[in-house]
């Protein structure tokens, strides 16, 4: 990433907040630095599993879905369960890559690779991973706009 960047590391008890220190020989190189740290904060999402907490890049997420109050997050290589509201997930996941595409359902629209007309003017959203999800006939028109498409 940086070449001769020196990392150093201090943990313990008495620390109660993480700092960050950046000392560079040239302003362009520190802006650099904090410039990357800062895109990986905001591209995370903290979600807790009874014990752990799980740090996921946003760029990872395929879609969730939530059933009887219980997350399911799609990754192209898990899924997680835990607990925590749609209106949470959304605010969370609130940069253009993330669509709400029925009730109970949010999609990483980076992810779509084909859509496909369904029974009464709802959608069929092929997911690079396989997974075909379906898009309620209230979120077509807006996930049309999002991808661009027109009416």
């Amino acid at each position: 990433m940086f070449k001769g960047l020196k990392i150093q590391m201090e943990i313990g008890k008495k620390w109660t907040e993480p700092e960050v220190r950046i000392r560079a020989a040239e302003e362009m190189l520190g802006d650099q630095i904090a410039s990357r740290l800062e895109d990986d904060r905001e591209d995370q999402l903290v979600i807790k599993l009874k014990d752990e907490f799980i740090l996921l890049k946003k760029s990872e997420i395929i879609y969730l879905e939530v059933f009887n109050k219980i997350v399911t997050l799609y990754t192209a290589n898990q899924q997680y369960s835990f607990r925590k509201s749609l209106v949470a997930l959304k605010e969370e996941l609130s940069d253009e890559a993330f669509l709400q595409v029925s009730k109970s359902a949010l999609v990483n629209t980076k992810e779509i690779q084909r859509l496909e007309v369904a029974f009464s003017g709802s959608l069929y959203a092929y997911l690079k991973n396989g997974q075909k999800i379906t898009v309620s006939r209230r979120f077509v028109d807006q996930l049309k706009r999002h991808l661009g498409m027109v009416g």
